[in-house]
């Protein structure tokens, strides 16, 4: 224990060799820092706003500024050829720069709802076009303001007559109101705006959902959701 403890001190003194420090220390415990990050990401796709993951965000920041600062304590040390010190230096400097940019992305993301809904929405946008079901596609998605705009193109539908457009309005924005996502969105008064092209392009019709049109229930799915996890307490 002791031993280990001395090792750490001399490794953040700069006094542990340049090449164990650079390929070890950094290139290996970043290799395995990656690796743990894609397995994560592969079980969650979609990223959850908690504290431990917050933390672990964190500590990558704190080690990303530790090896800087250890790689070039052991460069400075270093008595063999310069260019390898100058290489070691620049790299990390390099690993330190994007860490900053990405921790700054990761606290808008945490604290800044509509930095991180647009972030979601620019993932999203790289999946497009997106089959939905048999008879229309998703092709374009943005924000503007409180307004998210949805893009779809229908293909078989007929929505001539008012009364057919008026039942489709209504299935939309019933289907809306009763998915938990949409509704996660609607109750931050955040507009839903589907807009439906036809085959050759034409608009056929345009359906803006807020809060409103859901009613009282809105809350609803919230409020069971509740009572379930008190049943489960007990």
């Amino acid at each position: 224990m002791n031993e280990m403890k001395e090792y750490l001190k001399k490794l953040l003194k700069g006094e542990v060799s340049l090449f164990i420090s650079f390929w070890f220390w950094f290139i290996g415990l970043s290799f395995f820092i990656e690796i743990f990050f894609q397995l994560e990401f592969n079980q969650n796709p979609f990223i959850h706003k908690n504290l431990s993951e917050l933390i672990l965000f964190f500590a990558m920041f704190i080690y990303a500024i530790l090896i800087f600062m250890i790689i070039f304590k052991s460069a400075n040390n270093y008595k063999g050829s310069r260019l390898w010190s100058f290489i070691a230096k620049t790299v990390v400097s390099i690993n330190l720069f994007f860490s900053l940019s990405f921790s700054i992305d990761t606290i808008k993301f945490y604290f800044l709802e509509d930095y991180a809904i647009e972030k979601e929405i620019e993932d999203f946008k790289q999946n497009l076009p997106i089959q939905v079901d048999s008879v229309s596609v998703l092709i374009d998605i943005y924000k503007k303001n409180k307004t998210i705009f949805y893009n779809y193109q229908l293909f078989d539908v007929s929505l001539n007559r008012d009364v057919d457009k008026n039942r489709f309005k209504k299935q939309i924005q019933n289907s809306l109101c009763e998915d938990e996502s949409s509704l996660d969105l609607l109750k931050k008064d955040y507009i839903l705006d589907y807009e439906y092209i036809n085959e050759k392009e034409e608009k056929v019709i345009n359906i803006q959902t807020s809060k409103e049109n859901c009613g009282k229930s809105i809350y609803d799915l919230e409020i069971l959701n509740e009572v379930l996890q008190k049943q489960e307490m007990l």
